[in-house]
């Protein structure tokens, strides 16, 4: 784990355990959502799809391709964005020490409730987190947002396993 002090700015702006902490228990939020929707059973994140998420919500550009719709297939949205198939699968690598760090924050902040196959939204703090968005500027509400549709999507897309290798994640 690097250092705080040995960070770049950009990381400790971007990529801090709080800020990313909010964005899982946003994606978990939706998971738990669209999971209980279609009567699952299991209604709380799965732990690999955190890293999957962080991934399609944290990057600009790839959040930007993302379809408007949870109808729209996991597959075929793949199939239509090559480049950012390849750049969600990279992402889960690079950010998975910001994303292990904001699971560690969360816990400890009664923020997202952990058991090491699943994550939870903790309810607790939804109160403070809409006063947080409320300050915040369109781009993290906008980051937010997504990672509720993402985590609603993910949930639609398939097992676990089967989202990984849709999207060329080695397990």
């Amino acid at each position: 784990m690097t250092a705080w002090q040995d960070r770049t700015i950009e990381q400790r702006n971007l990529l801090n355990p709080a800020f990313c902490a909010v964005a899982v228990w946003h994606l978990a939020r939706g998971y738990t959502t669209e999971a209980t929707t279609l009567g699952t059973g299991q209604v709380a994140l799965p732990f690999e799809l955190a890293f999957v998420g962080a991934s399609l919500v944290l990057r600009g550009q790839t959040r930007e391709q993302l379809p408007r719709t949870i109808t729209s297939s996991l597959a075929t949205w793949v199939h239509d964005h090559p480049l950012e198939r390849s750049a969600v699968a990279k992402g889960v690598v690079v950010l998975r020490q910001t994303v292990r760090e904001a699971l560690l924050f969360g816990a400890q902040h009664q923020l997202l409730a952990l058991d090491g196959r699943w994550i939870a939204a903790g309810e607790s703090h939804a109160k403070k987190i809409k006063t947080y968005l409320g300050a915040s500027s369109t781009e993290v509400r906008d980051c937010m947002r997504q990672a509720v549709f993402v985590g609603r999507w993910l949930c639609k897309a398939g097992a676990p396993p089967t989202v990984l290798a849709l999207l060329g994640v080695q397990a």
